[in-house]
């Protein structure tokens, strides 16, 4: 048995990342009963919030499922009761560079005795050597590829070297939308995937059609990363407020311009998700959403990948050196 699977107690080795107001309860659910792994994206959220999709999530499915956190000392307290209280599944803890290993390792042992088994999303291989060393159960390592808050280089170069490094499993992200991806993954050392983008446009997914129709319709090309300024660079669909923030990035210091975009970028995700405005809501697809082209349900998209997958595969071994 593939052992992501095994330790994560699902069906099928594919991850459905945490994107906010994107991955609410019924996608999370419908991912969770398709065989994958459903994580909400409440990192930023409120308890009641984080509380409700928990509950709303398990009247959707009794499989496994996940919430995130971003690992902000400041944010780690009011996480570790909801964790405690609630005991979801699974943690998904988003990082930024630099991991402490002590404070990991403080509130892993807190989340471990809660019942809960752990996945790291690192933005550097060495805050992925870190996560292994004070005991989390997998690491995600994503490539500047995908959307929304991305990292510096390559799934191509992240996967291979964690790969190397790492005893436990490893998850690709970043540029997967479907089997061939997932192959690639495979082939470079992954154990499971992780897909944000695809997901996006699924037919259970809880945004406005605006979102999910920008991204089936976008082309090559049409996603630009903004918030290099802010050392948390972000991948979005081009737009009006994209422009605004790449000409405050050009024109300003970046301290000047850190401050400039906050203003702007403030409830850009959810006027997008939530009020379907295209050209200044932030759309944070990647650079694989070329490649989605139509809306279909959660369990197509699952099978698909993986129905896929094993036809690359497959046809690979027949390749001639």
């Amino acid at each position: 048995m593939n052992r992501f699977c095994e330790i994560f107690n699902v069906e099928k080795p594919i991850i459905c990342g945490p994107m906010a107001w994107v991955s609410t309860a019924p996608l999370v659910g419908a991912v969770s009963n398709a065989g994958g792994l459903g994580i909400l994206g409440v990192g930023f959220a409120t308890a009641d919030f984080v509380e409700q999709q928990i509950k709303e999530t398990r009247e959707i499915t009794d499989k496994p499922f996940g919430i995130n956190v971003v690992m902000i000392p400041g944010m780690l307290d009011h996480v570790t009761a909801i964790v405690q209280k609630e005991k979801p599944p699974v943690v998904y803890a988003d990082t930024i560079i630099g991991l402490d290993y002590d404070m990991c390792k403080k509130y892993f042992d807190l989340w471990h005795e809660a019942g809960a088994k752990i996945i790291v999303k690192a933005s550097i291989i060495s805050d992925a050597v870190i996560a292994e060393k004070a005991g989390v159960d997998a690491v995600i390592v994503k490539g500047w590829e995908g959307g929304g808050h991305t990292t510096f280089e390559a799934s191509t170069v992240l996967i291979p070297q964690a790969a190397d490094l790492l005893s436990v499993p490893v998850i690709g992200s970043g540029g997967i939308a479907d089997g061939r991806g997932m192959a690639a993954a495979i082939a470079l050392g992954a154990d499971a995937i992780e897909m944000g983008t695809v997901f996006m446009a699924a037919k259970e997914t809880a945004i406005h059609p605006n979102a999910k129709q920008a991204v089936v319709e976008a082309k090559d090309f049409e996603t630009v990363i903004t918030g290099t300024c802010t050392g948390e660079p972000c991948r979005q669909i081009k737009n009006v407020l994209s422009d605004k923030m790449l000409e405050l990035e050009a024109n300003y210091s970046y301290e000047i311009a850190n401050d400039k975009l906050k203003e702007i970028a403030a409830s850009s995700l959810k006027n997008a998700m939530v009020n379907g405005d295209m050209e200044n809501g932030a759309v944070m697809a990647g650079q694989i959403a070329p490649l989605v082209k139509e809306i279909k349900p959660v369990q197509q998209i699952i099978d698909e990948t993986l129905e896929g997958c094993k036809k690359t595969i497959q046809q690979m071994q027949k390749y001639e050196f």
